[in-house]
């Protein structure tokens, strides 16, 4: 699956009156105790969430539907083997609409549940903001190992073994020559290598390349890959090929985490260097609501820390400022429609995502911090960058 697009119709799918069930998991255990663990924190939450709705008859009819659907699936998932490159879970249930939705995940979520009228997405965004579909390649002069890894897990993987033959004690011409014979089968076997590593990258569903191996053997290696390739490598570092399996694609997508950090770092610092001379960028809450009423956010970045109410209006959809100060609480300036409350942070990620723009929660940033936790760069126009500290 696309986990983006799949992330896009969860923010589509129209908030009800019925209850919508939200739960992220870890699920990288390697005990029993973990696991029962896991059991208990599902079963304390489904039941603390029915004592939160005591007094919604409505609601408390629907409920136990959910309830046993999710109990359903959480003992199918602790009863099955380890899964390799799975270390998350998030499943979404709303029994109402027939709605009942899982998505694994390469990376551990933090144990959370809530219950809500749409589904919580901010803890899947976060991640699926934070890792783009890759190929590694552990590369060494006679084998090579490709692997698809997307968020949801390790996809695919390829073996590839070629003769080279081994050294031996001849001296001087001799040596000379069989060193180059060596030489021109380890290139024959990284070409072949490139050659298959570039057919995946091509198909464009991978956005990003890892090679792993020793300095020189990279070295090599890359002499083989087209430029289009070389532009979208991401990391390169060595790697004891007698590592297991798990401990290789958690070190990879350790270590992309911390690229795409970088990256989201140093995108924040552009935005902020071409604002005063009418970038597309925009910083600040006011600016940035103005923006995204207007449709014209392509991509979001939140502080992780970002937590204020808003107000929305169900007429034009408009998001507001639960308190500003000269307007009347509760009436949209738009449409003069009365506005509920809600999870500003919630709602601008879900907005931008259903204008198939981006969003990025970002855990610290200074920039962001000085400009109340909100930026985003624009589609076209521009938008004053404006600040409410205070409010």
């Amino acid at each position: 699956m696309e986990m983006r697009k799949e992330i896009k119709k969860l923010a589509c799918l129209e908030e009800r009156s019925f209850p919508f069930f939200s739960l992220y998991l870890n699920t990288r255990w390697d005990s029993e105790q973990q696991r029962e663990r896991l059991r208990l924190f599902t079963k304390n939450q489904l039941k603390i969430g029915l004592d939160q709705i005591k007094g919604r008859e409505d609601w408390q009819k629907i409920y136990p539907e959910d309830q046993k659907q999710i109990e359903r699936f959480m003992e199918r998932l602790i009863r099955r083997s380890y899964e390799e490159g799975v270390d998350g879970m998030a499943i979404f249930s709303c029994s109402a609409t027939k709605t009942f939705l899982t998505y694994p995940s390469i990376i551990p979520f933090e144990n959370q549940f809530f219950l809500s009228t749409a589904p919580i997405l901010r803890p899947l965004v976060r991640l699926s903001s934070q890792y783009q579909d890759t190929l590694a390649v552990m590369v060494e002069t006679d084998s090579a190992k490709l692997f698809e890894i997307s968020l949801e897990g390790l996809m695919a993987e390829f073996s590839i073994e070629s003769y080279v033959p081994g050294r031996h004690d001849q001296g001087g011409w001799a040596q000379m020559r069989y060193q180059r014979h060596i030489r021109d089968h380890m290139n024959k076997h990284h070409k072949e290598v490139a050659e298959q590593l570039t057919e995946l990258f091509d198909s464009g569903k991978w956005k990003r390349v890892v090679l792993l191996g020793q300095d020189r053997t990279l070295a090599n290696f890359k002499s083989f890959l087209p430029e289009r390739l070389k532009q979208r490598i991401a990391d390169t570092f060595a790697i004891d090929f007698s590592e297991e399996r798990s401990r290789v694609l958690r070190r990879i997508v350790e270590r992309l985490f911390q690229r795409e950090k970088e990256e989201v770092a140093r995108q924040i610092e552009e935005l902020m260097e071409r604002t005063p001379h009418g970038g597309r960028a925009t910083f600040g809450l006011n600016g940035t609501l103005e923006a995204l009423n207007q449709g014209k956010i392509q991509t979001l970045y939140l502080l992780t820390s970002f937590n204020l109410p808003g107000g929305q209006c169900p007429r034009c959809a408009s998001l507001l400022l639960t308190h500003p100060p000269s307007r009347q609480k509760g009436s949209c300036p738009f449409c003069k429609g009365e506005t509920l409350e809600i999870d500003l942070g919630e709602e601008m990620m879900r907005t931008v995502l259903r204008q198939d723009g981006d969003v990025k929660w970002v855990d610290e940033n200074d920039i962001l911090k000085e400009n109340d936790g909100v930026a985003a760069s624009l589609r076209f126009g521009s938008s004053r960058s404006l600040s409410i500290k205070g409010v």
